[in-house]
């Protein structure tokens, strides 16, 4: 009886890892594509995302395109894909807007605790916060596709970042088609 005691603790703490895990994990999901990636104090790590992110540096690959960035208080400047980024990052108590260019495209990006709107590269977003207060969805526009059920979740981990950090990650996720 002890064993099965001790046995069904560990799978309780084993599980209790697995959900804290999948929390700090952030997350794109259309209705043809997903893409995750765990945050942690190096960066995003994934499938499709291998990224360092630190106060002064995003570097990496997104994609299988390479990521350059330098990050300050007020800007992001660098390249996606060989292509110029320069965004220039307001924040305002609880509001954090992105205006300039992503990946060598017009971008202009707020976040905020009950929406995540504009466009970031190719694609236009017009999400709102869900009830749970964790992940947001609506819609999104890249190029002539449209997706009418589209799920983003930001973890803690990530919005815990400085602004330009946390908007330079979700710009390149945000930004892939």
């Amino acid at each position: 009886m002890r064993i099965a005691r001790v046995l069904t603790v560990a799978a309780l703490l084993a599980g209790g890892s697995a959900v804290a895990k999948r929390d700090e994990t952030v997350e794109l999901r259309t209705p043809r594509t997903t893409v995750r990636a765990s945050v942690d104090a190096q960066g995003l790590q994934g499938p499709d995302l291998r990224l360092q992110l630190s106060d002064t540096a995003l570097k990496g690959q997104a994609f299988q395109r390479p990521v350059d960035l330098k990050l300050s208080d007020q800007r992001i400047q660098g390249t996606v894909d060989q292509k110029p980024v320069d965004l220039t990052v307001r924040e305002r108590p609880d509001v954090v807007e992105a205006l300039g260019t992503f990946a060598g495209q017009p971008s202009s990006l707020t976040l905020s605790p009950d929406e995540l709107t504009g466009s970031v590269g190719p694609c236009g977003y017009n999400l709102i916060i869900e009830r749970d207060r964790k992940h947001y969805r609506g819609t999104r526009a890249c190029g002539d596709v449209r997706d009418n059920d589209v799920f983003v979740a930001i973890p803690k981990a990530l919005e815990k970042e400085p602004a330009a950090g946390r908007i330079a990650a979700l710009s390149v996720l945000l930004s892939h088609p």
